[in-house]
């Protein structure tokens, strides 16, 4: 075995969204690869009997999300092949730009073979949410429903072409709008009511409605602070309310006999990562049930069972991640499965609800497709794929879970790598790293697909803590940190350093720290309140929090995680928890990386830092 290369680790090909054929026959997947400066995704199949994948699309252009037609005929998927259209926007905080951009749209693909044909022209595109299904077919398979965000008007064209154009700050809105096309016509039409911004939808069993995560303006801040679930008609008729709260919600699914609509929800950093908590409520509205209350573990995806009395959760956990059932009567909770690895959402069943495909991942073994067949005494997992057979070659670090007792007693838990080919217990020289979000968490992942290989590969172990605010140790856990932002969330991952300086693991005079957006802010906090660290990379970090809200694109975020409803109420706890306050402490050598364009984590900050 020998240490990867770069030239290794951009020829590994990433196997991605397995769905699973009505009948159980095949798996259609996503297969990405990197040939220098090109990315390429394209579809294939492999029999879940086994032999070897099959290339379904060609060609340019990137090709996702391949989705089975309820009879099993066709697979819909979304492709950007098409010509680029010059009169396309930038979306840049709703400050919009004419500019040539590809649109993605959707086609059709027979399963027995064929030419793919285009089913939408929408201008603008099927919009492809971050995390989420881009588009859901009927039950009855004569269309689809999908998502179309507003293209300029022609006066509003007009305006740009003559450069009367001045920037009107949020008053021309654009909203992204539920639509639905017809697959024998291709006619399309908008279901949403007006002035109502879709964020993700989930259609009923008879397709009669639509249970919609929305809010009234569609600026990304407004997710954050308007969040709420509404249901609707088909004809976008029957606006309702279902559920609003001081959280956001995300991932609603409809019960087999359309009375109750299951969610998640939770105080989220980032649309798209949403692991939480998991919620009831009737479809007619009213108060929601929580029946994760007291679980040890985040959802990230909700299936329920055909008699409408379980949810089967993919979830986060401890530093892992599980499949598990919840009663929905009782909210008691049965593992299924749970492990130290990392695998995709369980979204796709074939027709006896018994058998669905995951990817699955762990720090020794690259991502696979997996076939996994619910038993009586458990679930059997069959292996379909090997993406990466090269990875027999590559020497990669060992990763294990550690515990340890943060200031104030409470329990946390992280990730350790120790050094590539270690036989040694250490001390190692320990790089940090603090994960984004903050609500979000580490789980492993195979080790050359850890931007830090590198270190690892020269003897430097990584530590990854799950400080309070992660996911994958239940809803509580996840909120602890709001209003307390680089508060005892530092602390979490300064008594970690502490912990295996003191177990001989961690070399106490070479401590490196760096992450990314809240990493980044952690990265940036911890120089300031300790000398410890003997190097700091900060990426795409808040080093000011009073300036990161007068620009990010998640305005509203910072206020509501800091535990207020208005900006002034936040005045003085921002001031508190800023990097930029505390930067005559710093004595560490730091290099700050930071994209100019930077929207959610704005570089003014690091400039300033």
């Amino acid at each position: 075995m020998r240490i990867a290369t770069q030239e290794d680790i951009d020829g590994l090909r990433t196997a991605s969204d397995p769905q699973i054929s009505p009948d159980g026959a095949d798996v259609a997947f996503v297969l990405a690869t990197q040939d220098g400066d090109e990315a390429k995704s394209t579809i294939w199949a492999i029999s879940t009997d086994g032999g070897e994948p099959r290339q379904l699309t060609a060609g340019q252009g990137s090709n996702t999300s391949a989705r089975w037609s309820p009879d099993g005929k066709t697979l819909a998927f979304l492709s950007d092949r098409g010509k680029a259209q010059a009169d396309a926007y930038v979306d840049d905080w709703q400050i919009k730009t004419l500019t040539a951009a590809k649109e993605t749209q959707i086609y059709l693909l027979p399963s027995n073979g064929g030419e793919a044909v285009q089913l939408t022209s929408i201008r603008g595109g099927a919009l492809n949410p971050r995390n989420l299904d881009p588009f859901a077919w009927s039950a009855d398979g004569r269309s689809i429903a999908f998502l179309n965000t507003d293209q300029f008007t022609d006066e509003e064209k007009r305006r740009i072409e003559e450069k009367d154009d001045p920037i009107e700050f949020e008053q021309r809105p654009k909203y992204t709008r539920l639509y639905i096309v017809e697959v024998e016509t291709g006619e399309v039409r908008c279901v949403s009511p007006e002035r109502l911004q879709v964020w993700e939808f989930s259609w009923s069993p008879g397709n009669e409605e639509f249970a919609v995560v929305s809010s009234d303006l569609p600026f990304e801040g407004s997710w954050f602070t308007s969040c709420r679930l509404v249901a609707f008609s088909s004809q976008g008729e029957r606006l309702r309310t279902l559920h609003e709260s001081r959280r956001q919600v995300a991932m609603p699914a409809w019960s087999p006999d359309g009375k109750q609509v299951a969610f998640l929800s939770s105080n989220y950093s980032d649309r798209g990562a949403v692991n939480g908590g998991v919620f009831v409520v009737s479809s007619e509205g009213g108060a929601a049930r929580e029946l994760s209350a007291g679980h040890r573990a985040s959802a990230s995806y909700l299936v329920w069972s055909d008699d409408g009395s379980r949810l089967l959760t993919t979830a986060t956990e401890q530093g892992g991640m599980s499949l598990a059932e919840i009663d929905v009567s009782s909210g008691e909770r049965k593992s299924l499965w749970h492990e130290l690895a990392s695998i995709s959402d369980a979204t796709s069943f074939d027709s006896t609800g018994d058998r669905f495909p995951v990817t699955r991942e762990d720090s020794s073994t690259p991502k696979d497709l997996w076939l996994v067949r619910r038993e009586a005494d458990g679930l059997e997992w069959t292996k379909l794929t090997r993406t990466n057979p090269q990875a027999a070659e590559f020497e990669v670090g060992a990763t294990e879970s550690v515990r340890w007792k943060s200031v104030d007693g409470m329990e946390i838990q992280g990730l350790l790598t120790r050094p590539v080919g270690a036989s040694d217990k250490g001390p190692y020289p320990l790089m940090v790293t603090p994960h984004g979000g903050p609500t979000g968490g580490v789980t492993p992942h195979y080790g050359l697909s850890d931007p830090w290989y590198e270190l690892l590969a020269k003897r430097v172990a990584l530590f990854s803590p799950n400080f309070r605010g992660s996911t994958g140790f239940g809803l509580e856990f996840a909120e602890a940190n709001i209003g307390d932002m680089g508060g005892l969330d530092w602390h979490d991952v300064n008594s970690g350093i502490d912990y295996l300086v003191e177990q001989g693991i961690a070399d106490p005079e070479r401590i490196g720290i760096g992450g990314g957006s809240y990493g980044g802010y952690m990265s940036a906090w911890a120089i300031t309140q300790s000398t410890r660290f003997k190097a700091a990379v900060p990426r795409a970090g808040i080093y000011d929090w009073r300036a990161f809200h007068g620009k990010t694109y998640l305005n509203g975020w910072e206020v509501v995680h800091y535990g207020g409803k208005h900006s002034w109420e936040v005045l003085e706890v921002w001031e508190k928890f800023s990097p930029i306050n505390h930067v005559d402490n710093v004595e560490t050598p730091t290099l700050i990386i930071h994209g100019d364009l930077d929207l959610v984590c704005p570089v003014e900050g690091a400039y300033a830092f």
